[in-house]
């Protein structure tokens, strides 16, 4: 039997080791690079099977036995490009999502210039993708709940509004696709892919360095939480939800080592979650059609009926709140105790 040293410098026997906290993290994060590159990028984008094969092969050496390990292939499947235009940027947007929520979650065994770096880098892609990402919603109340509340003949009308914008929309992101900030940013997927920069710590084994990283997500849920109960304004919300968010997907790579209760937390965080992404599209959708009620009088009238449908959305996202809040602490601090 023969004893090698993994990438992340931790010694194995027949090279199955247990994982380190590089390990895992690097699966997670070129999951998610690759998710990226695949669903943003243009009809050009030719995916290397060579690479495929690389973590094909990783899989099959090490089996079932490990749980960081099992179903590798799967969830490469699971990154395969989606047949539309508007799955592919749901798509990119939740990959750099998780991308910058790790990268945040477990900074401590990650390069901190290069961490810092590419976070700011990811946020500004994601924010770009994010415009188009609220036009997809605002069409898509348009034309499904509008035909139940105005004529059709004022849906298509408003449907051509925002598919005016939707393609100017479209054109800018092609423009930043060629942009040389664009493609420092491929690179950087490629990095992730290959191996990101990591700390001494990293070597450690997984389950000895990631779980404590998770602490700071609590802490910062926490505070949020603090928030909304005291004041459950939309904008208190919002921060409840993008802490949720960080919550979840650490626990979603903490689940890779840990298993069930890591699992269990970040499902129960991913439906309320859920709940609040549904109120902040609301609120947006609500903000964004009396801007244009503003501008275009003329279409006050069937635009007043959409803002009505959707404040009751806002309403019912926003009850059971608090009960899906402490499902969430139960669930927490049953798997710290």
């Amino acid at each position: 039997m023969t004893t090698e040293v993994s990438p992340y410098g931790v010694p194995s026997i027949g090279g199955l080791g247990q994982p380190t906290g590089g390990m895992v993290l690097h699966r997670v994060l070129a999951r998610s690079a690759r998710t990226f590159l695949l669903n943003d990028m243009g009809d050009e984008l030719v995916d290397g099977s060579s690479r495929c094969d690389t973590v094909d092969s990783i899989s099959v050496r090490m089996g079932t036995r490990p749980l960081w390990a099992q179903s590798a292939v799967g969830a490469l499947n699971g990154t395969q490009r989606r047949a539309t235009e508007t799955e592919q940027i749901h798509q990119s947007r939740v990959a750099l999502r998780r991308i910058r929520s790790n990268l945040r979650t477990f900074r401590l065994a990650l390069d901190p210039v290069w961490g810092t770096s590419l976070r700011a880098e990811v946020a500004w892609y994601s924010g770009r993708l994010g415009q188009l990402r609220d036009l997809h919603v605002l069409r898509d109340i348009v034309c499904i709940n509008g035909p139940e509340v105005i004529d059709l003949e004022q849906v298509t009308l408003l449907d051509a509004l925002i598919a005016d914008r939707m393609a100017d929309a479209f054109a800018d992101i092609a423009t930043e696709r060629g942009g040389a900030r664009r493609i420092q940013l491929t690179e950087q997927m490629m990095v992730l892919w290959e191996g990101p920069h990591f700390r001494a710590k990293a070597r450690k084994p997984a389950t000895d360095v990631l779980p404590p990283m998770l602490q700071r997500s609590w802490h910062d849920l926490r505070g949020a939480t603090h928030a909304a109960r005291k004041d459950p304004s939309d904008a208190n919300l919002h921060k409840l939800r993008i802490r949720l968010k960080d919550l979840r997907y650490g626990c979603e790579t903490v689940a890779l080592v840990e298993g069930g209760p890591a699992r269990k937390t970040a499902r129960s965080a991913e439906r309320l979650q859920s709940k609040l992404g549904d109120l902040h599209d609301a609120c947006f959708s609500i903000a964004w059609f009396e801007d244009l009620a503003a501008q275009r009088t003329d279409l006050a009238g069937p635009i007043g009926e959409l803002i009505t449908v959707q404040v009751d959305a806002a309403e019912a996202a926003r009850k059971g709140w608090k009960r899906e809040l402490k499902d969430i602490e139960r669930r927490w601090r049953r798997w710290q105790a």
